[in-house]
């Protein structure tokens, strides 16, 4: 089969179980008033279709946190992350700035994901760095800041030859954008108490880093979390109130949101943010914890775990002791409602839930899932610019004509 075969072109379009996935009639329901509002469709949590019209349209056309400056001290230091189906690194230079590019070869010799392995299953594969099997952790330089011998199916011999991506920061955690055409992350990051949280993330120390595979769909992962206020008395896990959520963000040229976060207020003063797409941020008085959402298939995703400590927190952060014995605890209680949740999306429909139908959605319950329904839906359903019927990280070659 062919590379230009195994390519998806955008015209063509994204159709599954009887819908148009592009269509704003497929969501007419989910953007009601809350309350009103219905649930995601569920082929979101369930079709590969979707997965593919998530790549296309959120994980290629998003600020996307893949990681924190603390990862990647000294200079040369690599960290890889596979976006949605395109493999990009991100590496300090030796000004003590950071370089974001495409891998050399993507995914260690994969141009593009391959279909067999789009389904996030664990692949028996050699290569050191692709989400469909498993990301690398961050790679080192040598002492004088070379790159070392792994590193040369990222970087080449020339990386300055790399199709380079678009990146910044806010605080300490890197964002990268795959749209050669995307808005600056400084111009769609218009948050509540922004600017005195990213001072406050900047300067703190790593604690120790956790990787934790949930089994299923990213959507579902972040809505536990933000999802445990409703959780029942007797569960232990550390609730955080979904009544105190609030929205906010700013908006496209179009109207549409760009980037947009919930935040929620425990009942002990511990606030969450949920960065969308894929960043949630738990405040503490000791520091914070950050937790970065990687999709790799319609019912797997990974939570990449970071904990950073420090000894005050600003007055607008307005947190109070946070549970850091219990952290482990937390994420439990997170996956197995995340993944309780993802069982009864994917089910709605089939014979597993006669009492079901695939074109009716429950009301939508929790405020923080409602608003990613309708970033999503606005995000769905965009149309784009394409360069050409080619993998994104090419896209850059049409520039240089």
């Amino acid at each position: 089969m062919s590379m230009q075969w195994d390519l998806r072109s955008p015209e063509l379009g994204y159709f599954d179980e009887g819908a148009d996935l592009t269509d704003a009639a497929t969501y007419r329901a989910v953007t009601l008033p809350f309350g009103q509002a219905t649930a995601m469709p569920a082929v979101a949590y369930r079709s590969k279709i979707f997965v593919e019209l998530e790549n296309e349209n959120i994980w290629t056309r998003s600020w996307v946190a893949i990681g924190l400056l603390q990862q990647i001290p000294n200079p040369g230091d690599l960290l890889p992350f596979t976006i949605g189906f395109h493999g990009v690194h991100v590496q300090r230079n030796k000004d003590g700035t950071i370089s974001a590019r495409m891998n050399r070869h993507q995914h260690g010799g994969c141009r593009f994901v391959p279909e067999q392995c789009r389904t996030g299953a664990q692949t028996k594969c050699s290569i050191a760095s692709c989400n469909y099997t498993r990301d690398s952790d961050v790679m080192p330089a040598t002492e004088s800041g070379e790159n070392t011998d792994l590193m040369y199916k990222f970087v080449g011999l020339v990386p300055e030859k790399l199709t380079p991506v678009k990146c910044d920061t806010w605080g300490s955690i890197i964002f990268v954008n795959l749209d050669p055409d995307c808005r600056p992350l400084g111009e769609c990051f218009d948050l509540h108490n922004g600017e005195s949280i990213a001072k406050f993330i900047a300067p703190l120390k790593l604690e120790f880093k956790q990787w934790v595979d949930f089994a299923c769909n990213w959507k579902a992962a972040g809505s536990a979390f933000v999802d445990l206020g409703s959780r029942p008395p007797e569960d232990s896990a550390p609730a955080i109130s979904v009544e105190a959520m609030m929205g906010w963000g700013s908006k496209g040229d179009d109207g549409t949101p760009s980037v947009l976060g919930v935040m929620a207020r425990g009942d002990e003063g511990c606030r969450l943010a949920w960065i969308l797409p894929n960043t949630l941020i738990v405040f503490h008085a000791d520091g914070v914890v950050v937790i970065l959402l990687q999709a790799n298939g319609a019912s797997k995703s990974l939570c990449r775990v970071f904990a950073l400590s420090s000894q005050v927190a600003p007055k607008e952060v307005d947190a109070a002791p946070f549970f850091a014995s219990d952290l482990a605890t937390l994420i439990a209680a997170a996956r197995a409602h995340a993944e309780n949740l993802h069982k009864d999306f994917a089910e709605r429909g089939t014979s597993l839930r006669p009492d079901t139908t695939v074109d009716e959605s429950p009301i939508e319950r929790n405020y923080a899932s409602y608003l990613l329904n309708g970033f999503l839906a606005s995000k769905l359903t965009q149309k784009h610019h394409y360069h050409w019927s080619a993998p994104i990280m090419d896209a850059a070659l049409t520039m240089r004509r």
